[in-house]
């Protein structure tokens, strides 16, 4: 059921909080699912359920993303949830039909202001910043920190995470700066500009790109193939200016990644021998 999915995604703290809203604290639960079961069995419209506020609005983004759902940037909550009913009503089949219509021609531009509020809202929150939104060779590289690299989805999420956790840093992108290409094959780098807030103070600035690529066994969504970090706590007036130039360059180490990224995917195609049965041929 879709409402049990989503439901999951909640935290237990979020999750029982919710439980006691519907339930009038009424129905008690001793694990997760009894808590689920409760808000379901009490709930008297999905409408009702998805509008509780413990059920935020990236929490209904990330469940669309997982659906392969397209949303375009701003949406609010009421259209969300909206949304997802409408996804529930008419049938996974039906909806996905048509979301592999509308994603054939993707808006790259429209991918990289989902893909930036989602990010930075699970990171900075770290409510739902799991390492399974990363590939499991993904590799992170510290520009600030003389090009240091940390490989593996556990560790690139679990350091991402140290950021905010441990030093309470949070990362306020600016999607204006934002910029966006596609290889032949398919891997989309995204960049992003902004600045680094810590208990309330603006105390520098931070580069980022990524490389994302979709993956068939993730209902055909974007995974984190790669990541540059680069961080600057000293601003200058002319690093300020920089946040809203929208004439930034591509970095050339970038480039070359999705060049070669481009060739390796063609070379093993020309390398690859296809045997083709023709059902014609008598010998």
């Amino acid at each position: 059921m879709g409402a049990q999915e989503l439901l999951s995604m909640l935290t237990d703290v979020e999750l029982m909080s919710v439980k006691d809203t519907v339930t009038k604290s009424m129905m008690p639960a001793n694990s997760r699912s009894e808590a689920i079961d409760a808000c379901l069995k009490c709930s008297q419209s999905a409408m009702q359920l998805l509008r509780r506020k413990k059920v935020r609005r990236d929490i209904l983004m990330q469940y669309l993303a997982r659906k392969s759902i397209p949303v375009v940037a701003g949406t609010d909550k009421v259209r969300l949830i909206k949304q997802i009913i409408d996804f529930w009503n008419t049938g996974s089949q039906a909806v996905a039909t048509n979301s592999s219509q509308a994603i054939s021609l993707p808006s790259i531009e429209q991918l990289s202001h989902q893909f930036t509020e989602w990010f930075y809202t699970s990171w900075n929150t770290l409510t739902t910043f799991a390492c399974d939104h990363f590939f499991p060779d993904c590799q992170l590289t510290l520009i600030h920190e003389n090009h240091r690299r940390v490989l593996g989805s556990y560790y690139v999420c679990d350091l991402l995470r140290s950021y905010v956790a441990n030093q309470d840093l949070r990362f306020t992108p600016n999607v204006q700066s934002n910029k966006a290409q596609e290889s032949t094959h398919g891997l989309v780098l995204l960049q992003m500009h902004g600045t680094i807030h810590q208990r309330g103070t603006c105390v520098g600035i931070f580069d980022q790109s990524f490389g994302l690529i979709r993956d068939p066994t993730h209902s055909n969504n974007y995974l984190i193939k790669f990541c540059f970090l680069n961080m600057q706590t000293q601003q200058s007036q002319q690093q300020q200016q920089q946040l809203t130039s929208a004439n930034l360059s591509t970095p050339t180490y970038l480039v070359d990644i999705m060049q070669n990224y481009d060739q390796t995917v063609q070379q093993q195609i020309d390398s690859t021998d296809y045997i083709i049965d023709d059902g014609d041929d008598s010998d």
